[in-house]
Parts: C-alpha cells; structure tokens; sequence
C-alpha cells in the first residue's frame, strides 16, 4: 500500500470521521461494491497503474478506439454520475456502450440532478469517484472554474456548433431538449397549448415540473420558458418566477415532480419538461394513461445538456471512451431514438444517417418555430441566481 492510499484509509475509517463519512457516502449513493472495491485496490500488493499509464498518450484527445478499448478494459468499469435509463434512451446508450468496452456502474446516481453531480466530482479531490456527468449547459463555466474536469476532444469534435462545446474541450453538448407540456389526457378534457392557458383554465393541482429549479436544469428552464412566455425576452427570469406564484396562487401548481411515476397515478397531470422524457414516458406507457406531448406556443427554451470527463476519473481511459461513444454516429442515433436532439444532427441528416422513422416521431416542425437557444452563461448564470434567491419566498412560502 503506498503513504498516499495508507493515509486515504486512515482518514476513511478513523472513528472521529466515521459518520461524517457514512453520510458522505449515502449522499453520493456509494455502494458496498464501491468500497469492496476500494478496499482490495489498497490491500493488493500489484497494480493496474503501469498497464493504464497515460505515458505517450494524449489525454486532450482525440484517443484512437484500439487503445481506449484496450485500456478501458483493464481498468475494468465506468462510473457514471447522473445517466438515468430512462432519460434520452440511456438504458440502449448504456447497453451499447457496455458491449464494446466496460460494464457501467451507477445505480441510485443515475438520479442526481445536476448540482448533485457536480457535487460529486468535487468530493472526488478526496476519495476518486464518478468518471464522467452529464449536466445542463449551465454548469459548464461552474466545474471549469472549480477545477473538476478535464479537457478531451473527441473524434467528431469538429461537428459540433462552436457555442455549444468549450473551446479548450472541457465540456460538449451532446444532446439538447425543449421545454414541453406532458399532459395526461385521461384526466385533462382540455388540454393546454400555452401557458396562457395554464393561468386561465382550471387545472386545479395537476401542473408540476421536473424538481426543484434551484437545483434541476430541467425545472429551471422551465420557469425560464415562463419568463419568455409572459415577457417574450431572455434578459429576465422573473416573470417567470412572478408566473409560477401566480399559478400557485390559484391552485394549479403542485410541488409534485412531473416523473413518470407521478404522471402514470395522475398525482401530476400536466408537466412541464424536455419534450423527449414526455415522449419516452407517452410510448413507455403505452396508453396506460393516455400522453400527449406539446410544445407551448408562447415560449419554450431549448437546453442543451453537455458531458464532462472528472478530472481526478478512477477509470480515465473508460471515461473517454464513453465520450467517443456518445458522440460516434451510433451513440447520437441513440440519443434521437429516445426523442433527444443529436448535436450531430444536421450533419448526420446531411449524410443520409437518419433514419426517416426516428424523425417522424418528434412532435411537428412547425411547433419548434419559435424555440429558442440560450447558450449566454452570464444570463443563464442570472437566471438560475434570480430562482436560486425568490422561489422559496415568492412561490413556495406562498
């Protein structure tokens, strides 16, 4: 065991830092196998250090497939933070991923929301954990500016629109949504087409988003989407936030997330969320109930999520090896099979890539027309302070 591992393991199992550590480990989801793991690494006496050395080899990327695979298989699995299944077809994402390179462990952190993961890439300093995240566009100036990612630029780099990747490679959009109404139509007789119409009929109870906007991007661009709605600008979340109160007031909101478990017992019957988890929830349900996916017609945002390597990654060469998953055309294709927008998509559709099935899925063309982009940090910066500082006095204290 070396003097840096032997002081790890006193500090992880010194009684004065046991409970602190248990709770750590709770609020990361750290697993029985994750320690088990950790612990026959300090106690063996070889190690896969020479094997997966990153001499000779450019980390910044782009790495070619022979020597990832090679490398990611000794290190023996991937870590990933915030990959929920049933998100952007991440279930067939992981699947296809796990065939050509490494098992993927992430079990109850597939559910963090995005300031949870950046949270774990922060506890990594410490105690290595989490290989690679995926958050929304906002935080891509956060894990820069507090050191937690790692450049690396993969083969298709050069696809990818120059607002939405960082030009150093610590951060690239791999997919992007737009903010939808999810309505479950065996409940609502009249369903909404703006958030107009959220306001003036009676929805008492059943509109929800996606979590806490403090926390959730997909929450936070929904009462962004509001702003624009009521406001028609992006230079100002708080009508948005004004909206949301409004909508409480009257009894409309619930603080339910709009998951598929609380849309399918009809505890939220309209929510307001990335048009492709509502279209992943509407085919998984199968009718039971019934979904109809709409975007509104008075505003909707379009979020771009972006993926990111751990700077201090147990597994590097498994974590860029997703990277190049995720970004190579069988990775993008998997992300538009689950109604998620490629980043690649153009230049697929350009390459005759995309099959015409997959496209005629997506809620009507004609619907995106005024979808806009928000791709300025300083206003998404702003916009999640201004939520961060009035949601709870001005619409969950009401």
């Amino acid at each position: 065991m070396s003097s840096q591992e032997q002081e790890l393991f006193g500090n992880l199992f010194a009684p004065h830092k046991r409970r602190d550590f248990i709770k750590r480990a709770a609020a990361l989801g750290l697993t029985g196998s994750a320690l088990t793991a950790f612990l026959e690494a300090c106690g063996s006496s070889s190690s896969t250090g020479s094997s997966n050395s990153t001499a000779n080899v450019n980390m910044a990327g782009p790495i070619d497939i022979q020597t990832l695979t090679s490398k990611a298989k000794t290190e023996g699995s991937l870590q990933a933070i915030g990959i929920p299944p049933e998100w952007a077809n991440y279930k067939d994402i992981l699947a296809g991923y796990a065939a050509k390179y490494v098992p993927v462990d992430y079990k109850a952190e597939a559910e963090f929301s995005s300031a949870q993961e950046v949270e774990v890439f922060k506890n990594s300093k410490h105690h290595p954990h989490g290989d690679i995240g995926d958050v929304g566009f906002k935080w891509g100036p956060v894990v820069i500016q507090q050191g937690l990612v790692t450049p690396y630029k993969h083969a298709n780099w050069n696809d990818i629109p120059d607002n939405l990747k960082d030009p150093n490679g610590n951060w690239c959009t791999e997919y992007w949504g737009a903010q939808a109404f999810v309505i479950n139509t065996d409940i609502v007789k009249n369903p909404p087409t703006s958030f107009a119409d959220l306001l003036t009929n009676n929805y008492k109870n059943m509109v929800g988003i996606d979590g806490d906007p403090r926390q959730a991007n997909d929450a936070l661009i929904a009462v962004y989407s509001a702003a624009l709605a009521k406001s028609g600008g992006l230079d100002d979340i708080q009508p948005g936030i004004d909206f949301f109160a409004a909508l409480k007031k009257k009894g409309n909101f619930t603080p339910a997330r709009s998951s598929i478990a609380n849309m399918t017992k009809g505890e939220v019957a309209i929510g307001i969320m990335w048009d492709y988890l509502g279209l992943g929830f509407r085919d998984s349900l199968a009718g039971k109930p019934n979904l109809k996916v709409v975007i509104p017609s008075d505003g909707s945002i379009a979020g771009p999520y972006i993926s990111m390597v751990n700077k201090t990654a147990p597994h590097p060469f498994a974590a860029r090896a997703w990277i190049e998953y995720i970004f190579s055309d069988e990775g993008q294709l998997s992300y538009l099979k689950g109604y998620a927008h490629p980043a690649r998509y153009q230049k697929l559709a350009a390459a005759g890539k995309v099959p015409a099935d997959l496209a005629t899925k997506l809620p009507s063309a004609d619907q995106y027309t005024k979808v806009k982009f928000v791709t300025d940090i300083s206003k998404l910066t702003a916009a999640s302070n201004a939520v961060t500082s009035n949601w709870q006095s001005q619409v969950l204290g009401q």
